[in-house]
């Protein structure tokens, strides 16, 4: 099948060259300072131009997309040269083009995958997901206006602080507890694994509970983990929606595993207990928006964000407006002997959305640094590629620093699990910028007797 106009990066700032089958653009995974080079995708495959060869005569054939797969490590810097030597070992795996971070040593490689049942031996702390197979759009002028408005209006409500005082840590912990098998019979929310379907039910009922239109969407017929997707249609422009979600799924050393435990506490019980207590506190508040509010509790992003580029092309092929999207994924750990932090993405994010999630928590949880991470990457980057604004939750600046990621002992009663602190001020930034995006109309009465 005959490929065009595709890169392997496509980021903002793309420089388009002479040919219209070359672009120019940033590292996929890294800073505005990182370079891959020049992309020239044919009907053979793809080709790619070094940066540092500004004529374009040379390149480095790399093979098919549909064989492609990026990956990146998710372990500290002292460790990449260690965690290389891992992905060389897995059979059926070849590195064809390894682009490199001087100043960090953080690197990403393209692998050409013979057997895509390698993909399960690959290091645990890494991240792949496919190449996208189309240039991202750029987001739609009128979303950006009523983004820009709503940054350049920023100020304390008493609405919202109202609901970020409602978060608790009992609720938080009721949630966890459930999701990772404490208080119920779920022993893995893995993707194939069969109580992954458990999971996903619990999370519709509680949705359901608390007057969300709520419906399970299956994208993969093999996963047990569909895409848990609950409405509140907004009251003033009801076309327009707010995206807040977190992937619910799970793993542990193995990608995917039917059989192994995967409590997955940490990894993403945390993103998905925020996603119930944001539905749980505007019911009982009875709060209405302007704008309609989708909460989407992902399958299959362990597995390199299938649930959400399924989700995100679907609203995007039904032209569908979407004002901006918010994913948490790891907010409950913090290591001892750092402050509570939560940090944005380094790119894979929409700038003017992030410096306004970043001011918000800033008003409503000063407790919090805000900051930058490297750790990459959750379903936000699902949305970008579609052309919509988004950007991600994170526990802390810098890399992943909990010892338990894609372990057995990502649990919650373990030490640096901070849920009275990190959970919950990171559950409070991420309510109130989904508020502050949502711009709350109305306090039912209800509430008012409350």
């Amino acid at each position: 099948m005959a490929i065009t106009l595709v890169s392997l990066a496509v980021l903002l700032g793309c420089v388009i060259p002479t040919s219209a089958t070359e672009m120019c653009a940033t590292h996929y995974f890294g800073g505005d300072d990182v370079h891959f080079g020049y992309y020239h995708v044919q009907e053979e495959g793809l080709a790619v131009f070094p940066c540092i060869a500004k004529n374009q005569t040379k390149s480095t054939k790399i093979g098919s997309l549909d064989n492609l797969y990026l990956i990146r490590p998710q372990v500290p810097k002292t460790q990449v040269r260690e965690w290389m030597q891992e992905v060389k070992k897995v059979s059926d795996v070849k590195v064809v083009f390894t682009a490199k971070k001087k100043s960090e040593e953080e690197l990403v490689l393209v692998l050409e995958v013979s057997n895509k049942v390698a993909l399960d031996n690959l290091p645990s702390r890494s991240f792949f997901a496919s190449i996208p197979s189309a240039p991202i759009p750029p987001v739609d002028e009128k979303m950006r206006s009523k983004l820009v408005n709503i940054a350049s209006n920023l100020q304390v409500d008493p609405v919202i602080q109202n609901l970020v005082n409602q978060v608790t840590s009992t609720n938080a912990l009721t949630y966890l507890n459930y999701l990772t098998g404490v208080t119920s019979d779920i022993k893995s929310r893995n993707s194939i694994h069969p109580d992954g379907g458990k999971a996903a039910l619990y999370l519709q009922e509680e949705l359901k509970k608390y007057g969300f239109n709520t419906e399970l969407e299956t994208f993969n017929p093999q996963y047990t983990t569909p895409n848990v997707v609950a409405i509140k249609p907004g009251e003033i422009e009801p076309n327009t929606i707010v995206v807040v979600g977190a992937h619910y799924d799970s793993r542990g050393p193995q990608r995917s595993s039917s059989t192994s435990p995967a409590p997955g506490a940490n990894d993403d019980g945390s993103g998905t207990s925020a996603l119930l207590q944001l539905a749980k506190i505007i019911y009982e508040q009875g709060i209405d928006f302007k704008y309609t509010l989708m909460i989407a509790a992902f399958g299959g992003e362990e597995q390199g964000l299938v649930g959400s580029r399924a989700l995100a092309k679907s609203l995007k092929d039904k032209n569908t407006d979407i004002l901006a999207m918010l994913q948490s994924d790891m907010t409950a750990y913090r290591v001892p002997t750092e402050g509570i932090q939560c940090g944005f993405p380094a790119s894979i994010q929409d700038p003017i959305l992030t410096d306004l999630a970043k001011d918000t928590l800033e008003l409503y949880t000063p407790n919090v640094e805000t900051c930058t991470t490297t750790a990459c990457c959750s379903d936000h980057q699902s949305f970008y590629e579609q052309g919509y604004s988004a950007t991600q939750f994170f526990e802390r600046c810098g890399s992943i620093a909990d010892p338990e990621y894609h372990s057995l002992g990502d649990v919650v009663r373990r030490s640096g699990f901070d849920i009275d602190g990190q959970l919950v001020s990171l559950t409070k930034g991420m309510i109130a910028t989904a508020a502050v995006l949502l711009e709350p109309q109305e306090v039912k009465a209800k509430a008012m007797e409350n």
